[in-house]
């Protein structure tokens, strides 16, 4: 019979493998010559998209601990966090030196003309503090209370990658309103349950 102690262990190997198998899975594509005719481009939907999926499944974990009260959900998130910062990083990396070239001019272009971009941008910044953050020694440094309205800061820059995504799509927008709902969902229930909870 597993241990508690074994079955967190291997939920903590499974996000391992969550966050590393996109890897794997864009350097074989990247092997076998699939990353169509322009292949910057596909990179960067693939980490963006990436980075958002892994985003949303860590505000998910706070709902999936509510609903079945397993402590090991929550030792993990804080991995899955990162990962997904990992990949939001990546993609914008991706924008910066295999898209723009590392051309600053032009970046900063970009950045304030475009919306898009600006909130793209905002969004990992606001992933930065929380980030920085988020090693076990910082809440009781902060102060719980602090340190947990500042991890708040996920929901708004979940809400901007949604609104990025959003509004790169010109055809299909079902993967976007896909990410809108799920983000929706999540919100509410954190609504709810905060409500409940103060009771």
């Amino acid at each position: 019979m597993m241990t508690a102690a074994f079955r967190v262990l291997l939920f903590r190997c499974f996000v391992l493998c969550t966050g590393v198998t996109p890897g794997l899975i864009l350097i074989w594509l990247w092997l076998q010559g699939s990353l169509g005719a322009n292949p910057a481009e596909a990179v960067l939907h693939f980490t963006g998209r990436t980075g958002l999926i892994l985003l949303l499944i860590t505000i998910a974990f706070s709902p999936a601990f509510r609903l079945t009260g397993w402590r090991g959900i929550m030792i993990a998130r804080r991995q899955m966090g990162l990962w997904a910062f990992f990949w939001l990083l990546a993609h914008m990396l991706t924008w910066f030196g295999w898209d723009q070239y590392w051309d600053w001019q032009w970046i900063w272009h970009d950045i304030w003309a475009l919306h898009y971009v600006r909130y793209g941008v905002m969004a990992l910044l606001l992933l930065v503090p929380l980030a920085l953050t988020s090693p076990q020694w910082v809440p009781q440094k902060m102060g719980w209370s602090a340190w947990h309205w500042l991890h708040r800061l996920i929901y708004v820059s979940a809400g901007l990658g949604v609104y990025h995504v959003w509004e790169l799509t010109r055809a299909d927008y079902t993967m976007p309103l896909i990410f809108a709902l799920v983000l929706a969902g999540l919100v509410v229930f954190r609504s709810i349950d905060a409500l409940v909870h103060r009771q």
